[in-house]
C-alpha cells in the first residue's frame, strides 16, 4: 500500500488542509472586522463632552480627575484623531484575540470566530470609538480580561497568569464600580484561607487584595467626581420622592428651602466660593442646580455622610432598590436607540445583532448549566458563574450610584452579558475529536 493511501496519512492530510483553510478564513474575517470598525469611526466627527477633559489628565497619586487606565491610554497620543484610532485598534485586537481563543475550545472554530467578531461589531460596541470618554476602552478592557480568563483556564501558565492580572487591573480600574470585580474574584480564595486556618493563601488572593487597595486609594483621590455623582442621585431619586426625602432628612440631611425644586444645571461660576471650595467640581463639569441651592450645609453633609447614608437606604429598603433596578433593565441593557448620547458614526451593522438582554440571559444560564453538568472540569462553569455574579453587582452599582445617563454607565455590562451568553453556549457544546469528525476542524459536512 502506498503511503498516501494509508488511512492515517489521509486523516493527517485532511487535518492539515482543513487547518490551513480555516486559518485563512479566520484571517480574512479578522481583517474584514478591522475594516468595518474603522469605517464606522474614521473621518467622522469626534464627540467631546463636559467630562472628556477629565480623561486627558493622567496621574497615579494625589487628587485625580479619573482612575488611571483610560487617562494612561490617552496620554500615549496627543490628538483626538489618534485617540479614535487607538480605540479602534485596541477594540479590534481584543475581540479578535477572544475569537481565536474561542476557536480553540469550540466545536466549530470558524463559525465561533465569526459570531464573536460580529458581536464585537454591533453598534452598541463600536459607536463609542468616536467619543473621548471611557466607554470604548472600558468595553475593550472587559473583553480583554474575559479573553485572558478563558485562556488561563485552558493554559494555566505563569505568563498567562501575569497577563490575566494586567488585564484585570485595567478592567477593574476603569471605573470605581468595577472594583467589585477583584472583590468577587478574591472571595473564594479568602474563604479557602479561612477554612484552612491560614494554611492556604494563593498568589491570586494577594494580587487581588493589592488591586483592591490600589483601587480604593484611586477612588478616594477621585472624591470630587464621586461627590458630583452623589448630587445627581439626590436630584433624581431623593428630592423627587416624599418618603425618601423625609427618610434622608431624618438621618441628618439638611432640609433646605427650595431644594426640592432644584432641577437642571448651573454654570460653575454660579457656585459661591464656599461651596466651590467644598465640592471641588471636576474639570469641565457643570454643577447640578441642587449644589447651588443646597449651599454649604448640604455640601458639607454630602461630603461627610452622603454616600454612607445612601448605601444604608439601599440596603435597608430592598424592595425599593429592586424596583429601581428592574425598572432600568430595559432602558439600559436593551436601549431602543443611541439618542441618549448623540454620535455621528459611519455605516454599521444593524442593531438587531445585539438582540434583547432577556434572550442573552437565557443563553447564558443554559450554557453555564450545561457546562456544569457535562464538563469533566468545573473550572469553565466556575468562570461563568463568577462572571454572572460580577455582572449583577457591577450593573447594580453602576445604575444606583449615578442619577444620569444610565444606558452609558451600564454599557459594559450590557455588552458583556451578550458576550457571556454567546461564549457560554459555544463552550458548552463539546468539541469532537478531529480524528473522528472532520467538522471539528472544517465547519463543513463531508
Amino acid at each position: 500500500m502506498l503511503c498516501n493511501e494509508h488511512p492515517e496519512y489521509r486523516v493527517a492530510m485532511l487535518r492539515n488542509v482543513a487547518t490551513v483553510r480555516g486559518t485563512k478564513s479566520i484571517f480574512l474575517m479578522a481583517v474584514t472586522s478591522i475594516v468595518i470598525r474603522a469605517l464606522a469611526s474614521l473621518g467622522r466627527p469626534i464627540a467631546r463632552f463636559p467630562d472628556s477633559e477629565g480623561y486627558e489628565s493622567f496621574q497615579l497619586f494625589g487628587e485625580i480627575d479619573r482612575m488611571w487606565p483610560v487617562p494612561l491610554m490617552y496620554s500615549l497620543v496627543q490628538s483626538d484623531v489618534a485617540r479614535v484610532i487607538l480605540q479602534i485598534a485596541i477594540g479590534s485586537a481584543v475581540w479578535i484575540w477572544l475569537g481565536v481563543i474561542v476557536c480553540r475550545i469550540s466545536r466549530w472554530p470558524r463559525v465561533s470566530f465569526m459570531l464573536v467578531v460580529v458581536l464585537g461589531l454591533s453598534p452598541e460596541v463600536i459607536r463609542y470609538d468616536v467619543t473621548i470618554l471611557s466607554e470604548s476602552l472600558g468595553i475593550s478592557f472587559a473583553v480583554w480580561a474575559f479573553a485572558v480568563s478563558l485562556q488561563l483556564i485552558t493554559s494555566p501558565t505563569r505568563g498567562i497568569w501575569i497577563l490575566w492580572f494586567i488585564s484585570l487591573a485595567f478592567c477593574a480600574m476603569t471605573r470605581p464600580t468595577h472594583l467589585l470585580i477583584p472583590a468577587v474574584v478574591v472571595l473564594p480564595h479568602l474563604m479557602r484561607f479561612i477554612i484552612s486556618k491560614g494554611k492556604k493563601f494563593s498568589l491570586t488572593a494577594i494580587a487581588m487584595c493589592a488591586l483592591i487597595v490600589m483601587g480604593a486609594v484611586q477612588a478616594q483621590a477621585n472624591s470630587s467626581t464621586s461627590l458630583l455623582n452623589f448630587y445627581t442621585v439626590l436630584a433624581e431619586r431623593v428630592i423627587t420622592d416624599d418618603q425618601r426625602y423625609q427618610w434622608f432628612v431624618a438621618r441628618g440631611m439638611p432640609d433646605i428651602a427650595g431644594a426640592r425644586e432644584a432641577f437642571g444645571y448651573d454654570y460653575p461660576a454660579d457656585l459661591s466660593p464656599e461651596v466651590a471650595d467644598i465640592v471641588q467640581l471636576p474639570v469641565g463639569q457643570s454643577p447640578p442646580r441642587l449644589m447651588r441651592i443646597g449651599g454649604v450645609a448640604l455640601a458639607q453633609w454630602a461630603k461627610a455622610d452622603g454616600w454612607k447614608t445612601y448605601v444604608t437606604y439601599v440596603v435597608t429598603h430592598p424592595t425599593d432598590t429592586a424596583s429601581r433596578l428592574t425598572s432600568l433593565l430595559g432602558p439600559t441593557l436593551s436601549p431602543p436607540n443611541g439618542d441618549f448620547l448623540p454620535l455621528d458614526n459611519g455605516p454599521m451593522l444593524p442593531a438587531v445583532v445585539f438582540g434583547s438582554w432577556q434572550l442573552w440571559s437565557v443563553l447564558f444560564v443554559a450554557g453555564t448549566t450545561l457546562m456544569f453538568l457535562r464538563s469533566p472540569s468545573r473550572r469553565p462553569a466556575q468562570l461563568f458563574i463568577t462572571l454572572g455574579v460580577i455582572l449583577i453587582l457591577v450593573y447594580a452599582a453602576s445604575t444606583l450610584t449615578s442619577g444620569i445617563e444610565h444606558p452609558r454607565h451600564a454599557v459594559t455590562v450590557s455588552v458583556m452579558l451578550r458576550l457571556a451568553g454567546l461564549i457560554a453556549i459555544l463552550t458548552a457544546i463539546p468539541r469532537v475529536s478531529a480524528l473522528t469528525n472532520r467538522d471539528a476542524l472544517d465547519d463543513e459536512p463531508t
